[in-house]
């Protein structure tokens, strides 16, 4: 029998909805065994998480299904490099705080909270090639430390970003948020230095495993899947596509 991985204790994370603006929070509590991930939004009652949830919208994922509830990737890519089996997410509002921009405060918050139970063993390799450049992350052991892509913030040129401003994309930016990149694709002052060498191209390999995510809610995911020039529009033909051939394989 499989020996099922969850969080020790709740936990809730609080911060601003880059997309619709306002406050935006989210609980995790440790789900039962063999049920997965479910979510819910506001108090409404759990549903199962399962791929067919999965939309693009423009520059992030959303979840729908009986609600809709938008930049769910940062914090589902967090829980399956934690390799969590069983959890129940309720969004408190229709969008994920986007915080710092990047999964890392969700691994935080998860390792605070503490986990229970033993990593699984199988393999798992994803990997992106973007703009000629390639990054992959692999699953190994029980005991590897947390993917440096982890803390790798979303990003935007300089130029978009004040043209989607302007169209009412981004009402609740505040600085430090996201990577934003002037003409010469060094960060401009709005989000800081580069934290990761080549660090468009870790949050890429990072979007991947969040949209990844609702099937890994569903059971433990091996095999290995290369992903050309990822986007949220393309991902989830091309995870599909993978596990329809055998690339990928999914242990419940």
């Amino acid at each position: 029998m499989i020996k099922r991985r969850r969080l020790a204790r709740p936990l809730r994370l609080r911060g601003w909805a880059l997309f619709r603006g306002g406050p935006a929070s989210v609980s995790l509590t440790p789900g039962r065994p063999g049920q997965g991930w479910r979510w819910a939004l506001g108090q409404a009652a759990f549903e199962v998480l399962e791929p067919i949830q999965l939309q693009a919208l423009q520059r992030r994922s959303s979840l729908s299904g009986t609600s809709q509830v938008q930049l769910s990737e940062h914090l589902l890519a967090a829980l399956l490099l934690a390799n969590i089996d069983d959890c129940d997410i309720r969004f408190y509002q229709p969008e994920a705080p986007i915080l710092d921009g990047s999964a890392g405060p969700w691994l935080q918050a998860i390792k605070q909270a503490g986990i229970r139970g033993p990593a699984p063993q199988g393999q798992l390799e994803i990997g992106v090639t973007w703009r000629g450049k390639k990054l992959a992350w692999k699953s190994i052991n029980t005991r590897q430390r947390i993917a440096p892509m982890a803390r790798a913030r979303t990003f935007i040129s300089q130029k978009e970003a004040a043209q989607l401003r302007r169209g009412g994309l981004f009402p609740g930016a505040r600085p430090g948020c996201a990577l934003v990149l002037d003409s010469t694709g060094k960060s401009a002052l709005y989000g800081g230095r580069p934290r990761l060498r080549e660090e468009p191209l870790n949050h890429k390999l990072l979007d991947a495993l969040g949209d990844l995510g609702p099937w890994r809610a569903r059971g433990r995911v091996t095999g290995r899947l290369w992903l050309e020039e990822p986007g949220h529009s393309t991902n989830k033909e091309a995870i599909s596509a993978a596990f329809a051939d055998g690339r990928l394989v999914l242990h419940r």
